[in-house]
């Protein structure tokens, strides 16, 4: 019999499943290793198709998709209110009903009415940052916009510990909040994979993972390819993911051959071992899940130099970093590396070196997330 259980609750859109939901549920099976009953609770089908997959306990929840309050849906903000009041509610009775001992949240609704309904309790609680915080507390302090980061504000004064996934978002929450008081709660721990590396047949040049929307840079990345494959028409290009812009990606690259759309895939890594190059050519993003596992395959990869990245990536050492929305940087990169195999080999190695160091998830877990599970204090 388990002597601790812990809940982890993680939303996300129905487009959405990447790193972060991945990692709620790796989180999951890795605590079982240390005398806990992980529980997952999600509104999301393939969070919860993947915990399934994985022998995760889990149970579908409540979440309500609208999470978009900004500009005039402000005024409707007493909806919102009633919604968190029937969350807190619902909340309340669960937690009653699973009796544990640590909860974790880690989407924008549950870190109010979650952290309300853990408190009233005297349960331990506290949240994992995936980069949404800069956003939602953005203008909060502005007494007539953002009601929804006002309420998540005074929910964070309830809790010891907010765990953030790079410096980098450290900095960006910090510019919202000036309360040194708030700022004192956030811990740095970074985010990763396990270490499942499998040496295969490398039969794909280039590979991005993620979201299919404008802002995952999809549309530069096929740009850039289209200029490779001209002067290497056997280059091929493998992209995994799905998103609503799907459709304008696979027009935008219907005469450009040796690209393939695969969908979304709940295991990337499986064409990740079969590939050279990563690319992620994202306009933002809080960490970088995806270099990580990248790193973790031994690929070279190439990634703009925006938000956690470049605290994965050392320019010239482990990969290369290019502009943001830049196609020609882009293709330069990518042509350097498609041509020069010791070049990869030596950026692949020192990528990998660098994921052993300080992103496998076996001694996160233990050392960061453990004693966390087990005293959040």
């Amino acid at each position: 019999m388990p002597s601790y259980k812990a809940v982890i609750i993680r939303n996300a859109a129905k487009k959405d499943f990447g790193g972060a939901e991945r990692i709620a549920v790796f989180m999951a099976r890795e605590l079982e290793k240390y005398d806990f009953e992980t529980i997952i609770l999600s509104r999301s089908h393939k969070l919860l198709d993947f915990a399934q997959q994985k022998g995760v306990k889990h149970i579908k929840s409540w979440w309500w998709s609208r999470q978009d309050w900004s500009s005039w849906r402000a005024l409707l903000s007493p909806i919102y209110i009633l919604w968190q009041i029937m969350l807190f509610l619902y909340y309340l009775v669960l937690f009653i009903y699973l009796r544990p001992s640590v909860i974790s949240l880690q989407s924008k609704d549950d870190f109010i009415a979650g952290t309300f309904a853990a408190r009233a309790l005297g349960i331990k609680v506290f949240w994992i940052d995936h980069g949404d915080l800069k956003a939602i507390w953005m203008n909060h302090e502005v007494w007539y916009k953002n009601p929804v980061g006002k309420l998540v504000y005074l929910a964070s004064h309830a809790i010891r510990t907010i765990v953030v996934a790079s410096k980098n978002e450290r900095r960006l929450i910090a510019s919202n909040i000036p309360n040194g008081s708030v700022l004192k709660k956030f811990r740095l721990i970074y985010n990763g994979t396990f270490d499942n590396y499998r040496q295969s047949k490398k039969t794909i040049d280039f590979i991005s993972t993620g979201r299919l929307v404008t802002d995952k840079g999809i549309g530069e990345l096929i740009e850039a390819f289209a200029k490779i494959v001209e002067k290497y028409p056997s280059a091929t290009l493998a992209i995994i993911g799905d998103g609503p812009e799907r459709e304008k990606f696979k027009k935008q690259s219907v005469s450009i051959p040796g690209i393939t759309f695969y969908g979304h895939q709940t295991e990337p890594l499986k064409f990740l071992e079969k590939s050279k190059i990563f690319v992620l050519p994202t306009h933002h993003e809080a960490f970088g899940i995806a270099v990580v596992e990248a790193c973790m395959e031994e690929l070279t990869v190439i990634a703009t130099n925006v938000g956690g990245i470049p605290e994965i990536i050392d320019d010239g050492k482990s990969g290369i970093l290019v502009p943001v929305r830049n196609s020609n940087a882009l293709y330069k990169a990518m042509d350097r590396l498609y041509r020069n195999t010791r070049l990869q080999h030596s950026l692949g190695k020192n990528a990998r070196q660098k994921f052993l160091a300080t992103f496998n998830l076996d001694e996160i877990i233990k050392k960061d997330y453990v004693p966390l599970f087990k005293d959040p204090s």
